[in-house]
């Protein structure tokens, strides 16, 4: 209880820093990628970016400002599991976990796309930049991973690091070298990820609301799975993640059988007019999870607040890159606006 009520105080002066709501006004008003910058500069990404301008060759270029808003993500990360023990800890651990699994799936899309690999030194540096190392799978294993020679040497430096999903990682990859798809890889991962953090939860004696939370994570990534196996011919039975409330197993197949494109039915609690929602599903359903996880915040002596400020910072990161983009590439500010409410 007491170790609580210190991380969540230290958490809601993290939320403080923020950047404020009226950031992205601020920068297409100013006009282009140096306001941008000097913006950014102005927030608490400061130190960050000092870091990333002085490593990189040109200055501020959108490589230095990818490797700022990554390091401030990993920086809140540590700033947490610093202030946390026992059973915060494990539950924090829990939900850094989903991004290993968005970095290895980074490391595995490379692989697959030809993107890595020992013989491509400028690639490992790629992959690196596509990805969090803020959980268990650190950025020297990730560097070590795209740096293999094949995707299973690659699963072969996970296991040797430890991580608790490098047998599942393995074992997919084994599956993926065999049949060549990746979306069997990806999901293998999901289904892994899901299970052991449910797991861990009831063994930990997390709280309903934090459990209805992650079975919320896993009706989202059910939601998106379905849409990506129409007219693909999966066993739809076999690509279900049990464990989540708002998403059932009719549900997922009635979806996952459809034609491509067709909408979606009506779903109940968080994600009621999911099917308005349609060519921005994914935004969207961050969007709910994040709402979700703003409900958590009520209770000082629970994860909660440590679980929506993660989001923000996601939600962060993912308005920071999109708006260095526009601004880098010239995006009309009034199509920016439009592709910024869908970060």
């Amino acid at each position: 209880m007491a170790n609580y009520g210190y991380l969540n105080a230290r958490v809601r002066g993290m939320r403080s820093r923020l950047v404020p709501p009226g950031f992205v006004d601020q920068v297409l008003a100013g006009g282009g990628f140096e306001a941008f910058v000097n913006a950014l500069a102005q927030t608490a990404y400061a130190p960050d970016l000092e870091t990333a301008r002085a490593h990189a060759a040109g200055g501020a270029s959108l490589e230095a400002v990818d490797r700022a808003i990554a390091a401030h993500f990993s920086r809140t990360a540590k700033a947490l599991l610093a202030h946390a023990e026992g059973d915060a800890e494990v539950l924090l651990g829990l939900l850094l976990r989903r991004y290993d699994v968005a970095n290895l799936k980074a490391v595995a899309r490379a692989f697959h796309a030809g993107k890595a690999g020992d013989e491509r030194e400028g690639a490992v540096e790629a992959v690196l930049g596509a990805t969090l190392p803020v959980g268990e799978l650190d950025a020297a294993t990730v560097r070590t991973m795209a740096g293999a020679s094949d995707l299973a040497s690659a699963a072969q430096a996970l296991v040797v690091a430890g991580h608790p999903l490098a047998s599942e990682f393995r074992a997919a990859v084994a599956a993926y070298t065999k049949a060549g798809d990746l979306f069997a890889l990806e999901l293998a991962l999901d289904q892994a990820h899901h299970a052991n953090v449910l797991a861990t939860a009831r063994a930990k004696g997390a709280s309903d609301a934090f459990r209805d939370y992650l079975a919320l994570e896993i009706d989202a990534t059910n939601l998106l799975t379905a849409i990506k196996l129409r007219g693909r011919g999966f066993d739809v039975d076999a690509c279900f993640v049990p464990g989540g409330n708002a998403v059932s197993r009719s549900q997922f197949a009635e979806i996952a059988g459809g034609e491509p494109g067709a909408p979606l039915p009506d779903l109940r609690g968080p994600f009621a007019g999911v099917r308005e929602h349609g060519d921005d599903l994914e935004a969207w359903l961050r969007g709910a999870v994040e709402r979700a996880a703003r409900k958590l915040t009520a209770d000082p002596l629970d994860i909660g607040l440590v679980t929506h400020l993660l989001r923000a910072k996601e939600r962060e990161a993912a308005t920071l890159r999109l708006l260095a983009r526009g601004t880098f590439y010239g995006v009309p500010a009034a199509t920016l606006r439009r592709e910024l409410g869908h970060a």
